[in-house]
């Protein structure tokens, strides 16, 4: 007679199917949502920190950075496909650290050729900049502008489009170290952007399935 195969529950633990999809690598919905809450919720208290120091009436030097946020912001929005590379070097004249590496990537491997080839024209008009307390060499601010568009599809306006911009003080002036779109797919929102908190440039021209 063959033996009944031992039960083995009581000198081992069980492997649940959760543990299972860790262990191969596999992500769940419930931990892909909340790695997406904890990013979403990061960002939110950023800019809570700074909307609250928002209004300092230049204490602190901030004059000089919500100069510099709204050179980026419009530096970011504005583009001409008759001179895509003016807008390469007005983003880059602006940034430093490993956004300057990105942005630069971005535009030579294959930006410029998309403003071109969509003939796309963008203007960027910033409407308000709140900036947060200065940390040593290090600040924040968040821009808001509307943003003008044209190209094969047709003019378009966007309007109060969110960005959060993190600053670094490199020989004295205010360099862009990172960039995050805060429109989370919002209607207003820049389409060209992606839809959830990025470190990625700000704002590009639209695919050629979809009116500038």
């Amino acid at each position: 007679m063959t033996d009944a195969p031992s039960d083995d529950a009581s000198s081992s633990p069980a492997v649940s199917t959760g543990d299972a999809e860790l262990r191969s690598g596999t992500r769940t919905p419930l931990l892909v949502l909340a790695i997406s809450l904890a990013v979403l919720f990061g960002v939110a208290a950023a800019v809570l920190g700074v909307l609250a120091a928002g209004n300092d009436d230049g204490a602190g030097g901030s004059d000089s950075l919500r100069s510099a946020a709204g050179a980026v912001g419009e530096a970011l929005l504005t583009y001409d496909f008759n001179d895509p590379d003016a807008h390469r070097d007005g983003v880059l004249a602006l940034a430093t650290g490993s956004f300057r590496g990105e942005y630069e990537d971005a535009f030579d491997q294959g930006l410029a050729q998309l403003i071109t080839e969509v003939q796309a024209t963008s203007r960027g008009f910033v409407k308000e900049v709140y900036v947060s307390e200065i940390d040593e060499e290090r600040a924040e601010a968040v821009v808001v502008a509307d943003v003008e568009r044209d190209g094969a599809g047709g003019p378009r306006t966007l309007f109060d489009i969110y960005v959060l911009l993190t600053f670094v003080r490199v020989d004295g002036e205010w360099k862009v170290d990172q960039v995050t779109d805060l429109n989370f797919a919002e209607a207003g929102a820049d389409p060209g952007a992606t839809a959830t908190p990025t470190t990625a440039p700000a704002a590009t021209p639209p695919s050629t399935s979809a009116a500038p």
